[in-house]
């Protein structure tokens, strides 16, 4: 008798996994491959692996639809304001989503074309850029400068009972609405301002504490006690590491020094008069006939027109109030689910929304650098010098040069110079410091851990190749101007990726590259990471690229002190 080859039938069986997942599906798998897979353990543990895949990737179909999702929505609220008289006060909510990288708006709406012509929200926006603050505090302070206090249903008197907490950072005892009140409350943050004042006033005279890095403490740390506006304190995640911050903070007049400008830093942008700029965007087709190459406008190419006006003029001639309410008109503009007709053009704002999320992105998808594309770039390379800095250090602690044609791995330090020569399988050692140098045979041991370094990234990427790099790790573009415009040509990415300490703890790593969009190579890349005991991710080591040409290495090679 011949008994039946189980990795035969576990051969067999993968073709129908996936109908082994679906009810609806089993009945067209043969009888015998169901019984083998609901005794097979390999068979059961591939189908859960699949099953695991499969609801990933239902996860990030849906993430994808949500960030869709909510760049329509900020789309519509942008467009929201075509043919209307833009102030500062309408765009001022608009101001910390403008940082946002996911829902940053970079084409010319009618809130970033009033940015344009506006110096003081342009300020604004440079001065909350400056706090570096996350994402969900972005999103706060939008809503904080959307609101007003009339909307909220605490008194003042309620609000000012709880402000001897607020300034001892101790939320636990207060409610989130009253939370609100006193960050939309002009009256109540004031009086929030003088106690803290009033406190920072007792303390004696600033010393540096040696257990407390003061100076290293960023804006967005001390943002949630400034600002408490959208925290609610019965469900807060970070309620123990506020106890330990608070101890020191309440204590510290450099801090609660920092707390102070921070609090006249945001509100003093919410409580700010408007400017006498506004602009009044206007969709027009014949805009579209001159191109961009062919004008010295920024918006020419774009069906657009940007009138500017004076603010007095606009206000006289409409008897309208100098602050509008911008969360009831802005409900007003999208009750509808979609937007009015633009003035008289035939161009529904659905097509100027669509196209406008065609545009929101610098790069389409097709074109954008990928992990993939760099490893393929590096894999190419011929030669490359690489040098490593620590943080703003003007002189390298390391320099390599690697060469895959003359098969040759060179490094530096201030101390030695080391030469490793797989042809003539020699490696030199020059002692710069004492100025001796000896020569040693190369071991097949040595050979294979210097081929291993030339043939894989060079150094370039964290992981030697992609199937390396763990779970949970994210590839994002960096969208910061200020980035792009000092590096033309430059595209700058994020790899980021959890790992463990050697005690246990979570420690985020990230490599920032800068990378040239012709060949899609790194030009620097800087190195992070952020312990569990930081809310930013900080500079451990930077590192710059060269790619020689063979003569250029060779004469490197030539001119080492061996």
């Amino acid at each position: 008798m011949i008994a039946h080859n189980p990795k035969s039938l576990c051969r067999e069986a993968e073709l129908y996994y996936y109908d082994f997942l679906c009810d609806e599906s089993r009945v067209f798998i043969p009888e015998s491959i169901v019984n083998h897979i609901e005794q097979c353990q390999r068979c059961l543990g591939q189908i859960k692996q699949l099953e695991t895949t499969l609801s990933q990737a239902d996860g990030l179909e849906s993430e994808q639809e949500q960030v869709s999702s909510a760049i329509t929505t900020m789309l519509k609220l942008h467009f929201a304001y075509i043919g209307e008289s833009v102030t500062c006060n309408i765009v001022k909510p608009f101001l910390p989503t403008l940082l946002d990288r996911v829902l940053g708006v970079r084409i010319p709406t009618p809130i970033v074309t009033h940015m344009r012509d506006c110096q003081q929200c342009s300020e604004d926006l440079d001065i909350i850029r400056g706090l570096k603050l996350s994402r969900k505090q972005l999103c706060r302070l939008s809503q904080l400068f959307a609101d007003k206090p009339a909307r909220s249903n605490v008194s003042c008197i309620e609000a000012q009972n709880a402000i001897p907490l607020v300034v001892s950072m101790v939320f636990s005892e207060i409610n989130s609405e009253v939370l609100k009140h006193l960050c939309t409350c002009p009256t109540c943050r004031r009086l929030v301002y003088k106690e803290r004042q009033k406190l920072y006033n007792s303390l004696p005279e600033y010393t540096p504490s040696v257990e407390f890095p003061c100076e290293s403490v960023s804006a967005s740390s001390f943002f949630d006690y400034v600002v408490p506006y959208g925290i609610d304190p019965a469900n807060d995640q970070y309620v123990k590491f506020r106890e330990s911050f608070a101890s020191h903070v309440t204590n510290c007049p450099s801090c609660l020094y920092r707390m102070q400008q921070l609090h006249q830093t945001v509100y003093g942008i919410a409580e700010r008069a408007e400017s006498d700029v506004v602009t009044i965007h206007h969709i027009d087709e014949s805009a579209k006939v001159e191109a961009a190459s062919e004008s010295d406008d920024i918006y020419a190419g774009f069906p657009i027109r940007v009138e500017t006006a004076n603010r007095e003029d606009v206000v006289n001639a409409r008897g309208a109030a100098s602050i509008i309410d911008f969360g009831t008109a802005l409900r007003r503009k999208i009750s509808a689910e979609k937007l009015k007709p633009l003035l008289k053009t035939a161009i529904p704002a659905a097509a100027i929304i669509l196209i406008a999320a065609v545009l929101v992105f610098n790069i389409p998808a097709a074109k954008a650098v990928t992990l993939e594309k760099i490893y393929d770039a590096i894999e190419k390379v011929r030669n490359a010098y690489v040098a490593s800095f620590m943080p703003y250090e003007k002189e390298p602690v390391q320099e390599l040069w690697i060469s895959r044609t003359m098969n040759i791995y060179m490094a530096k330090t201030a101390e030695q110079c080391f030469l490793w020569d797989i042809v003539n399988g020699v490696a030199k050692i020059k002692y710069l410091d004492i100025g001796t140098a000896e020569t040693t045979h190369l071991t097949a041991e040595n050979i294979a851990d210097i081929e291993k370094k030339i043939s894989g990234p060079l150094g370039l990427m964290p992981f030697y190749n992609i199937s390396s790099i763990p779970e949970g790790a994210g590839w994002n573009r960096v969208a910061d101007k200020d980035l792009e415009a000092a590096t033309k040509g430059i595209e700058i990415y994020d790899l980021t990726w959890p790992e463990r300490a050697y005690d246990g703890s979570a420690i985020s790593k990230k490599w920032r590259f800068f990378v040239n969009i012709k060949g899609n190579l790194p030009q620097k890349i800087e190195i992070y990471q952020m312990l569990p005991t930081n809310t930013e991710y900080i500079l451990m080591l930077l590192m710059t690229v060269e790619y020689l040409s063979d003569s250029e290495i060779q004469g490197v090679v030539k001119e080492a002190p061996f």
